[in-house]
């Protein structure tokens, strides 16, 4: 059985940047309106790279998964106290309905190259109009930096989960019945994606243009019918993310999990059109 990494200690320094707030490892900026704001930093032993941190910032400034900076926007009503925690070493990860944000770091079990891009910061999940759900990861470093292939995966539970029982028996909290996976080629030259009921084992491909790989982004999307309820109503689907080297043999060759031990619900923004790539 893996044993759970013990919680990081980090310590958090922030600087100035007019007209803009970050979402970092801590969780969420204040707001998005105008004047000075604080950049949230975090000093570990491994860091959150300029890719990781760029991607999040073009979110939070309406770039590329702006669904899920709304969804933090309306969820997160207290960043202060979220980066006091940070600061005080009490969390190194936060989550709430439809997002999860971590330092990055290796599961213990993990004996592949140590490659950024098997490194996830952050995992998101939200149900928008026309009930379609955006699945969305960052990692730690441009997908484009590695000639081997590797891929995202997406655990949604709708319901028959727990009959199902666990992905991974080190991981008795993540308990899917249904898997997004999205494989990225060599140097992100292509990429790909299905979806996997686990009830039935049936796979259906998901269309290239229902997925967006953009330097450490990773988005797809997937219709409600696609991913049909054994149980739950779509609205209380619960969600977990992980990567994995291809061809994937076993669990040495999953580099981390978003959340790391636990399934989340998603996020609702049913009022929010889904974005076109």
């Amino acid at each position: 059985m893996r044993q759970i990494a013990p919680k990081r200690t980090k310590r958090l320094g922030f600087e100035s940047l007019e007209g803009r707030a970050l979402l970092s490892v801590a969780g969420a900026s204040p707001h998005l309106g105008h004047g000075p704001v604080d950049v949230v930093h975090v000093h570990r032993p491994v860091t959150l790279s300029d890719a990781g941190e760029g991607a999040i910032l073009s979110a939070i400034d309406g770039g590329a998964g702006h669904e899920f900076a709304t969804l933090i926007k309306r969820e997160v009503h207290n960043i202060l106290g979220v980066v006091g925690k940070f600061e005080s070493g009490a969390i190194n990860q936060y989550t709430i309905p439809g997002f999860f944000v971590r330092s990055p770091g290796f599961q213990p079990l993990y004996t592949g190259g140590g490659f950024d891009r098997m490194l996830l910061v952050a995992s998101g999940a939200v149900l928008l109009k026309g009930n379609v759900l955006e699945l969305g990861a960052i990692a730690n470093g441009p997908f484009a930096r590695s000639d081997a292939t590797s891929q995202v995966v997406f655990a949604i539970n709708r319901g028959a989960g727990s009959a199902l029982g666990p992905a991974f028996a080190s991981e008795p909290g993540i308990t899917p019945d249904a898997l997004v996976t999205i494989t990225v080629g060599p140097y992100a030259s292509s990429y790909s994606g299905t979806i996997t009921d686990l009830t039935t084992g049936a796979t259906q491909a998901i269309s290239p243009n229902d997925i967006q790989v953009n330097s450490v982004a990773v988005r797809v999307l997937v219709n409600s019918n696609q991913i049909p309820s054994k149980g739950l109503p779509l609205k209380k689907y619960k969600f977990a993310a992980w990567t994995e080297l291809s061809p994937y043999t076993g669990i040495n060759l999953v580099g981390s999990f978003a959340p790391e031990d636990t399934m989340i619900p998603i996020g609702v923004l049913t009022t929010v059109k889904p974005p076109k790539f």
